[in-house]
């Protein structure tokens, strides 16, 4: 590798690499237990092997592995998997009382929307790895720092595994780059749910160090 080049972050997944992600699709599960209520059999078994494959790539056994924060460096509260539960929780609760106050469904559903939410920081693995970030900090001229944000490399992730390209669009613009597109319907709820989720508790907690207004 040309030291002027960076690493190669776009290799399709090795067979050792696919065979350790099959490895960790119950653990995803476990950490998620919100993934059993996606009534969708495909959609639910692609956001499994999403998550798995993301953990694969990046050195990760479980979720939980990473600190419950907004990008690395910043307040923690418990841990991402915490965070993708309570973002799904609040986003469903978005969709669920306007349609309750307004006495018809939006025009989305709760499976896409619940897919959306758990797999919106399905990137983070990479933004997150140690050894990424190592790399990075020891020369950000190569690469930058980090090389890619979660939302991009979490679409990446999602489109290797087949998922649906409402989910895709989420992971790629629930965060600022989400400014530079139209976002639909999910992504704006997520949003706001991811936003929610944040705010509320650097208020709660008291957090000297304030979570960045993106």
């Amino acid at each position: 590798m040309n030291s002027q080049e960076g690493k190669t972050l776009l290799e399709l997944p090795s067979e050792k690499v696919l065979a350790q992600a099959d490895s960790l699709r119950d653990s995803v599960v476990t950490s998620l237990p919100l993934i059993n209520t996606i009534e969708d059999v495909n959609l639910r078994e692609k956001v499994v092997s999403a998550w798995a494959l993301s953990l694969a790539l990046n050195d990760y056994s479980r979720i939980e592995e990473m600190p419950g924060s907004g990008m690395p460096q910043a307040p923690v509260k418990g841990t991402q998997a915490d965070h993708l539960q309570g973002v799904a929780l609040i986003a469903l609760t978005i969709k669920h009382s306007l349609e309750e106050v307004h006495q018809e469904p939006l025009p989305l559903s709760d499976d896409v929307l619940l897919a959306s939410a758990l797999c919106h920081d399905l990137g983070k693995t990479f933004e997150y790895n140690q050894a990424h970030r190592d790399r990075w900090e020891a020369n950000s001229r190569v690469s930058g720092a980090p090389a890619v944000r979660h939302p991009a490399y979490g679409a990446h992730v999602a489109m290797l595994v087949g998922l649906p390209e409402a989910v895709v669009h989420v992971c790629a613009a629930h965060s600022p780059e989400g400014r530079f597109v139209q976002r639909s319907l999910a992504a704006t709820i997520v949003h706001h749910a991811d936003d929610s989720y944040w705010f509320t508790l650097e208020k709660s907690e008291q957090w000297s160090v304030k979570v960045p207004r993106l």
